[in-house]
């Protein structure tokens, strides 16, 4: 399995490895790591031809006010709808649908990496997720995969915590801890998990700084994941 690095816009390295069991091909240096993925040995690693839709959430609002409602008297403000905007990706290894919240995009692959099948960002708020998906029948088996997963290019790395995790028809393991490298800390959120025909890393990050500010909005978005039918 070749190296994956994944880059983020504050210059934060990502290296993901495979195991050891897999065929070793010459790694080739790209300007922006071009690195093929893991997930498709016997497929093409690119998701050139991807497809991207929205399908939006009906919303029920109320914007009519009582007629017996006196002309001096304003109308109560509606709530916001909490709810997101859902988006269905297609790729080759798979089809994932999301809900995103205010301020979530998609971004070309290669802001956070060549190889996802899926890369959003939120701006605003210094924000990321992507999802690399590998195909199980390059693995002995789920622990396999969790054991070909090397984190050490991340940085130095502190208070990690794992637990187990599951949404929708994906199980597996939450990692969440802190790492630092050149002098820049970052908070990452890093789920190995197993869906149907695939092994997924669904990985989110944001500035250590902004940890608490955006950790309940990453949660929300990785949990969200659903992996579709092709």
């Amino acid at each position: 399995m070749k190296k994956i690095k994944i880059i983020t816009i504050f210059l934060i390295g990502l290296l993901v490895t495979g195991c050891s069991s897999h065929k070793v091909e010459e790694e080739e240096d790209f300007d922006v790591f071009r690195d093929q993925t893991s997930s498709s040995i016997e497929e093409s690693s690119s998701y050139g031809d991807d497809e991207v839709f929205y399908e939006p959430r009906d919303k029920t609002t109320n914007d009519t006010v009582d007629e017996k409602t006196s002309a001096t008297e304003e109308p109560k403000e509606q709530p916001k709808d909490p709810k997101g905007k859902i988006e269905v990706i297609k790729t080759k290894n798979g089809n994932f649908k999301i809900e995103m919240t205010d301020g979530w995009q998609t971004v070309e692959a290669k802001e956070l990496s060549d190889n996802a099948d899926v890369s959003l960002k939120n701006a605003v708020n210094e924000e990321y997720y992507m999802v690399l998906s590998e195909a199980k029948k390059g693995f002995d088996n789920f622990d396999g995969f969790k054991n070909s997963v090397d984190l050490s290019d991340l940085g130095e790395t502190k208070n990690e915590k794992k637990e187990e995790i599951s949404y929708h028809d994906l199980k597996g393991e939450r990692r969440m801890f802190t790492a630092v490298k050149d002098g820049v800390e970052v908070y990452y959120i890093y789920d190995l998990m197993e869906g149907k025909d695939h092994y997924l890393q669904c990985i989110s990050w944001t500035l250590g700084s902004k940890k608490s500010a955006n950790e309940a909005d990453l949660i929300k978005i990785m949990n969200s994941l659903v992996e579709l039918e092709k």
